[in-house]
């Protein structure tokens, strides 16, 4: 059976990762859907411990969908361990710092996930298949940002239009393109 780990982001589980453990279940998969911290009480600590408790399935079978933080969260995490996946799927990446008016808090969440030359580096080397989706109306993380993110860790680019940030805020509740991705 194929693993299917969901890493959340700032705002918690969005309604697109229901979507998708639903479909994948149909098609057999074993989706892994943690509550990683939210808001105030994200750390790398606080991410890095939920890892620790699905470590053993981090392998070259396993695949792993991330939204917003949760994909440099991630990226930091096999970086350190030196874990190998199999396919990675990055919804909204982003690996540079950048800044919204009004949101204090994930702005300050966001200075501790900057990426480095040798994270971007081992993120090219350990995820053996790497797809990255972003939309041209993101509202959360500039669009020159998403397009780095791609170049950084030289992942298969997807932009979809008008699918917003695909948070909770977006209402998006479906996203055809990854279960495609993940059952092809």
């Amino acid at each position: 059976m194929k693993n299917v780990l969901l890493i959340s982001g700032f705002n918690g589980i969005p309604k697109i990762f229901y979507y998708f453990k639903n479909e994948l279940e149909k098609q057999k998969y074993n989706v892994i859907l943690p509550d990683f911290p939210v808001r105030d009480e994200i750390t790398i600590e606080g991410y890095f411990d939920i890892f620790d408790k699905y470590q053993s399935y981090f392998n070259e079978n396993l695949i792993v969908v991330a939204h917003s933080i949760g994909n440099p969260m991630f990226i930091k995490y096999i970086s350190k361990k030196k874990l190998n996946v199999g396919q990675y799927i990055s919804l909204a990446g982003f690996s540079k710092d950048y800044y919204n008016e009004g949101k204090d808090t994930l702005n300050e969440k966001v200075k501790i996930t900057i990426l480095t030359e040798n994270e971007k580096s081992d993120a090219q080397k350990l995820l053996l298949e790497r797809y990255s989706i972003y939309s041209n109306d993101d509202h959360i993380v500039p669009f020159e940002l998403l397009e780095q993110f791609c170049k950084d860790i030289d992942s298969k680019e997807m932009l979809i239009r008008n699918i917003g940030h695909m948070g909770k805020k977006s209402g998006l509740e479906k996203l055809p393109e990854v279960i495609k991705i993940i059952c092809n």
